[in-house]
């Protein structure tokens, strides 16, 4: 085994984070070549507060100057036996193994010798799924349950990486986290017009025998391109017998490894890269941070970083389409330039080192929040409300383990000690007073509607996540400003738009992606509910605004975002419902940006639950969907089936985990519910008014399923 770099820094000052847990990471590859992966790692390291990182590499030569880069710069590293996992996990006194693979059969012994010794494992993957033999499958499905949570280093390779997960049965969560580098100290200046570089080790992957032959096709069209070759490997007697066969001996370079790569980028024309695949390109990254122009393969990593714009992407293993872009950009300075600023700007907005490091921070931070020195740490909740939908969630919550109701707030005070007995939590006769005295991780709002605001603005204010139940607000300026709040705090958020979760919606839109709706009736047939704040308009917004909103964000799920409506209401005094200022019936039409078209019916003067659901039609298909069942006509007969599982379950699951850091797969954040609120409130604002009312800004397909990478991320205040 190797020794000490640079040791353990005895001045490091370690940065605990709120709840004073210390978050010491060992950065780990042990990978026969980290090349890339050793950059990225330095990279992490450096961004990283200073003493939290200790790195470590294989003790061979590769490894030993990764370590001696790293000890240069102030960063602990050592070099260790990769046959010898335990002695590394048992040297440090890291919290945090975060291991690094060049391959999706790397650190496996790594991983499994940290997990014994009760550490949390992180495992960055540096390229996408590969694995194709089913002994390495089986491999990396075993060792998978060790490993806390998994990186992949850009966005198309962490889907790849998911539907990996789920093909082997594995429910590790997985984070893209988009490769970044620091700003070179060079500025590009460029060549004579006719300088090609590039840089990677000499493997099948990056296919630079395609390269020398679109540099010979560019000879014979009187392009005298001159290549230089950066990196070294295997296959590189291999190129150099290749380019003398194609006469080539006296316009390559083969210059082997090199320290100085950013002043090369400097004094070339353009950089090439034709891999055939890639997670996401350091050497690309630099190139754009440099400001030289990038002609590569379209291959997922490298498009990532370059953008579907770029004009110089090509298909792999197509040596006239690499000729054809090479002699394309090396003809057009003009357009390399701009090429080169477009580049630079998105370096600087998607591709830093320091964003980087502050997403790897956050998984840190928040896997560390989920353990205890004992184990697990169960996610503490509040509860503001604890009327009826509260004990919905409640009964849920109580099926999970790894979720405790710490404590509970009602103004009916007899109401919030049964539940708080009921649930082992404290009661409580506010929400100021709850959140003054408990350490809370989550917090549930379930509150009628006039009484939203001043709950949500107290988490907010805390840093505490929120599960708001519907209708948001009755105020909407009051839910725009709360909108803004929470996305400003990067909090995560929920609403309890629980149809979203029913598997036969899943089903529904799969149909319908395919033959998209076209005209869809809703429903909303039903008697008046028993409190009697229910009854009082300004008090519950009506029927539309607090029951009926349900279906309209169904619509909105299946068919898209509303631009246009219009509506008319009526009401009917009842003598055993005495105070009712509601509308008794509401009537309304709605316009969607895919050119669907929705009418809207609701009525509290029922005695019984008549008719709730909607109607869907499209090309030669009729649906109907109710938080039941799913009946779907193509002319065959009317089959019915029955929703499967828990909606509600579905919907606390995702909020819970994407709160302890995990995937977030919240189907409905806050900014989401207010886009059907807003809707909700233009039916009644339009059966008030007696004028169509026009929405702004939407979108005319459905609405996605809210991930990660979507409109909010898994992130949320320490």
């Amino acid at each position: 085994m190797g020794g000490w770099t640079n040791g353990w820094p005895r001045r490091a000052r370690w940065r605990p984070w709120r709840d004073g847990i210390v978050m010491r990471a060992l950065l780990v590859t042990d990978s026969p070549d980290p090349s890339g992966v050793g950059e990225h790692m330095l990279t992490l390291a450096a961004g990283l507060p200073p003493g939290m990182a200790t790195l470590a590499f294989p003790d061979h030569a590769a490894g030993q100057a990764l370590a001696a880069r790293a000890a240069a710069s102030g960063i602990a590293a050592r070099t260790f036996d990769p046959g010898d996992a335990p002695a590394l996990i048992a040297a440090s006194r890291a919290r945090i193994v975060h291991l690094h693979a060049g391959i999706g059969w790397e650190g496996h012994a790594i991983a499994a010798a940290a997990a014994r010794a009760g550490m949390a494992v992180i495992r960055t993957e540096h390229l996408p799924w590969l694995l194709t033999c089913s002994r390495q499958i089986e491999a990396y499905a075993d060792a998978s349950d060790g490993v806390d949570r998994l990186i992949a280093v850009s966005d198309a390779a962490a889907q790849g990486w998911r539907d990996a997960m789920r093909s082997i049965g594995r429910g590790l969560p997985v984070h893209a986290v988009p490769n970044g580098t620091a700003r070179p100290g060079v500025d590009h200046r460029g060549g004579d017009g006719l300088t090609l570089l590039c840089v990677g080790r000499f493997t099948p992957q990056k296919l630079h025998r395609t390269l020398l032959t679109a540099l010979a096709r560019l000879h014979r069209r009187g392009m005298r391109a001159r290549l230089d070759l950066v990196g070294q490997g295997p296959g590189m007697d291999r190129l150099r017998s290749w380019a003398a066969r194609l006469g080539l001996s006296d316009a390559v370079r083969f210059l082997g490894r090199r320290d100085d790569v950013p002043a090369r980028m400097a004094a070339a024309d353009l950089l090439v890269l034709p891999s055939g695949f890639e997670g996401l390109p350091l050497v690309v990254l630099e190139a754009m941070a440099i400001g030289l122009p990038v002609v590569a393969t379209d291959v997922t990593g490298t498009a990532e970083a370059l953008g579907s714009d770029h004009p110089w992407l090509v298909p792999p293993r197509r040596s006239r389409a690499l000729a054809d872009a090479l002699a394309e950009a090396l003809a057009d300075p003009v357009r390399r330039a701009a090429v080169a600023r477009d580049g630079r700007r998105r370096w600087a907005e998607r591709f830093t080192a320091a964003r980087m490091a502050d997403q790897v921070q956050t998984i840190y931070r928040d896997v560390m929040r989920q353990r205890s020195e004992d184990g697990m740490t169960k996610t503490r909740l509040g509860f503001i409300g604890a009327g009826g939908i509260a004990h919905r969630h409640f009964g849920v919550l109580r099926t999970m383990e790894d979720v405790q109701i710490a404590a509970v707030c009602d103004p009916d005070g007899d109401r919030a000690r049964q539940a708080a007995e009921a649930n082992g939590a404290v009661a409580y006769a506010d929400h100021e007073s709850m959140l003054a005295a408990e350490d809370l991780d989550a917090v549930y709002i379930c509150v009628p509607p006039f009484a939203h605001g001043a709950p949500e603005r107290a988490c907010i204010a805390r840093g505490l996540p929120l599960f708001v139940e519907k209708p948001v607000s009755l105020n909407l300026a009051l839910a725009e400003e709360i909108a803004a709040e929470v996305a400003a705090a990067g909090l995560v958020t929920a609403v309890g738009y629980h149809w979203r979760y029913l598997d036969t919606m899943d089903e529904a839109r799969a149909h319908l992606a395919q033959n998209p709706a076209h005209l869809i009736q809703g429903f909303w047939l039903d008697q008046t509910p028993p409190p009697q704040w229910w009854w009082d308009h300004d008090r519950s917004g009506g029927q539309v605004v607090e029951q009926a909103t349900h279906v309209i964000d169904a619509a909105r799920f299946l068919a898209g975002d509303v631009t246009e409506v219009f509506g008319m209401a009526a009401r009917r005094d009842r003598a055993d419902f005495q105070g009712l200022t509601v509308p008794t019936a509401t009537a309304a039409t709605l316009r969607f940006a895919s050119g669907a078209i929705a009418n809207l019916s609701a009525t509290c003067l029922l005695r019984w639950n008549h008719r709730v659901g909607l109607h869907v039609f499209a090309d030669g298909m009729a649906l109907e969907i109710t938080d039941h069942d799913l009946m779907i006509d193509v002319g065959r007969g009317r089959p019915v089936r029955h929703a499967q599982g828990d909606p509600v379950w579905r919907e606390d699951r995702d909020f819970i985990e994407a709160v302890q850091g995990r995937e977030n797969r919240i189907r409905c954040p806050y900014a989401e519910a207010l886009m059907t609120h807003r809707v909700a409130l233009a039916v009644a604002q339009s059966a008030r008014d007696g004028a169509l009312v026009t929405m702004e800004g939407l979108r005319a397909d459905p609405q996605p399923i809210f991930r990660a990478s979507a409109a909010q991320g898994s992130d949320h205040a320490a």
